[in-house]
C-alpha cells in the first residue's frame, strides 16, 4: 500500500476512535440532512455531528496563459467532535504543467483542522463558525514555498464562516480569512456565495471571491455550479469558473462527490426529508 494512503487511513481511524465516546444514544437520535462544503470556496458554518463520518472528494482542472493545474484528487474528511464542532483532515494532490517550460510537477499536500460554530442563526443574525487549519509535515507539499495566492497550499489558515437564510430555498454564505506560509507570505480571502434549491434534490450556486496579497489590489474571481442529491447520503456536484492570479486569468472546472456514513442512519428515508441542506 502507498505510504500516503496508509497515513490517510491511520488518520481516519484515529478520528473515528476519538469520536466513539461522543456518539449519541439511540433514543437521542435525530436525522440530520446532508450538508457538503464543496464545491465552492465559501464554506458553511454547519458541522458534522458526532458518530457521522463524511468524505468529500473531487477533481479540478485549470488553465492559464502559461500553465495548467490539475487537482486530482482534492479531498476532505470530516467527523463531529460535538454538536458544534468537527475535525477536518484534508488531502490535495496538485499536478502542475508549465507551458513555457514543458515541465510538470507533483505536489502532495496534507492538512488538519477543525470547525467550531459559536453563533446560531436567528432572524437577521447569521450563523457563524471559525475554521482553523494547518499543514501536516508529510509529503513534498510540506517543503513547498508557493509564490502566488493559493488557499489550498497555505501552511496555516484561519477563516470565519457566515450564513444567512433569505428564504427556505435561498441562502447566502460568506467567508473572510487569512492564509499564511512558513516563508512569511500572507494572503487574504473574501468570498460570498448564493445558493438556490430548485427542488429537494437539485440546487445551484453562484459565487464571487477575492484572494489577495496586496491590499491595494482586489482581484475578482467567480464560479457557478450545481449540486444533485443522488441518494439521501450522496451528493454530486459540477462547477465552472474564472479566477485571477497576479494579473492573469485562469479558467477552471471540476466535479466531485460527497457522502456521509452514519451507523444510526440505515433506515430508508424519503427525499423530502433528506434534501440538499443548508443550516
Amino acid at each position: 500500500m502507498n505510504p500516503h494512503t496508509k497515513l490517510i487511513l491511520i488518520s481516519v481511524c484515529v478520528s473515528i476512535a476519538l469520536t466513539q465516546n461522543a456518539v449519541a444514544q439511540p433514543g437521542d437520535y435525530h436525522f440530520e440532512p446532508l450538508s457538503i462544503d464543496r464545491p465552492d470556496i465559501s464554506n458553511l458554518p454547519t458541522t458534522v455531528l458526532p458518530g457521522q463520518y463524511q468524505l468529500e472528494v473531487g477533481a479540478e482542472w485549470s488553465k492559464g496563459p502559461m500553465s495548467k493545474e490539475f487537482y486530482i484528487p482534492n479531498m476532505i474528511f470530516r467527523t463531529g467532535l460535538n454538536k458544534k464542532s468537527e475535525l477536518r483532515i484534508g488531502f490535495n494532490q496538485l499536478f502542475v504543467d508549465s507551458l513555457n517550460r514543458g515541465a510538470s510537477d507533483d505536489v502532495l499536500f496534507l492538512s488538519i483542522g477543525g470547525k467550531y460554530r459559536f453563533v446560531e442563526e436567528k432572524g437577521l443574525r447569521p450563523a457563524i463558525a471559525i475554521q482553523p487549519e494547518f499543514s501536516l509535515p508529510f509529503g513534498n507539499g510540506a517543503q513547498l514555498h508557493h509564490d502566488y495566492p493559493n488557499y489550498s497550499l497555505a501552511d496555516y489558515s484561519l477563516v470565519l464562516l457566515f450564513n444567512n437564510t433569505l428564504h427556505k430555498q435561498i441562502f447566502v454564505n460568506y467567508n473572510a480569512g487569512i492564509f499564511w506560509s512558513r516563508n512569511g507570505r500572507l494572503d487574504y480571502l473574501f468570498s460570498a456565495s448564493t445558493s438556490f434549491l430548485h427542488t429537494h434534490r437539485l440546487g445551484y450556486f453562484l459565487e464571487t471571491y477575492a484572494l489577495l496579497e496586496e491590499k491595494e489590489k482586489f482581484p475578482i474571481s467567480f464560479d457557478a455550479g450545481l449540486m444533485f442529491l443522488l441518494y439521501p447520503r450522496i451528493q454530486l456536484d459540477a462547477y465552472l469558473g474564472n479566477r485571477e492570479i497576479e494579473g492573469e486569468r485562469f479558467w477552471f472546472a471540476g466535479a466531485g462527490i460527497g457522502f456521509r456514513i452514519d451507523p444510526r442512519d440505515l433506515a430508508p428515508k424519503e427525499f423530502r426529508e433528506t434534501g440538499i441542506s443548508h443550516p
